[in-house]
């Protein structure tokens, strides 16, 4: 698809093409300018040209791709889910080593990440908020998934005595939730990443570790 831009040695209007990619590759592009965009306009203002614009296509394309808003911040929602859900739990779960240990590992890489995919932790905090209509619903979804897993991970640790024995798992794992936001607002407000640590600590050393 052609763009237009001006030319930087006559000030002339020239055209381009966008890069040539495979439908999958054009349609993961597009998905991680979503959630740029996502991030910086929120989950309710992005729309098809603000994300076209970044990606450096036409806005048909985005169309194309992801043909209503509703598509869009589905997909979104979901590429967040999986970078959270995937990316932090579940794969730290049937791992050898103790379940405290893990939570720790756990809460303090998603602390980095405030640094590192800062977008991913701008639009959950934004989407955990939405207490309205189908983001609401699909926050719910991911709330139950998250808590679920994180029970799994403490059960783990109940068989092989790595976490304190009185510990509820079914609690733990909504407090262990809350405490991600913690750390997200935490860093989002100020606090430095050493701060964040020491925090993490305390709460594993205090609250989970046996």
């Amino acid at each position: 698809m052609a763009r237009t831009i001006k030319s930087a040695e006559d000030n002339t209007l020239v055209k381009t093409r966008a890069k040539r990619m495979s439908p999958e590759a054009r349609r993961q592009q597009i998905l991680m300018c979503a959630v740029d965009v996502f991030a910086k306009q929120g989950i309710e203002k992005a729309t098809h040209a603000d994300i076209a614009k970044l990606a450096g296509v036409a806005s048909p394309t985005v169309f194309h791709y992801f043909p209503t808003i509703d598509d869009l911040q589905l997909e979104v929602i979901k590429e967040v889910r999986r970078f959270l859900l995937e990316g932090f739990v579940i794969v730290r779960t049937d791992v050898d080593a103790p379940v405290h240990l893990r939570v720790e590992d756990m809460l303090s890489s998603f602390a980095k990440s405030v640094d590192t995919d800062r977008n991913y932790v701008t639009i959950w905090l934004e989407w955990s908020g939405s207490t309205k209509g189908h983001i609401w619903e699909l926050y719910k979804e991911f709330y139950t998934a998250t808590t679920v897993a994180l029970r799994k991970l403490l059960l783990e640790g109940r068989a092989d005595n790595s976490i304190k024995p009185s510990l509820q798992a079914s609690d733990a794992a909504r407090i262990i939730l809350g405490m991600a936001h913690t750390i997200a607002h935490m860093r989002f407000c100020g606090a430095t990443s050493k701060t964040a640590q020491k925090t993490i600590n305390s709460f594993v050393a205090e609250y989970i570790a046996p």
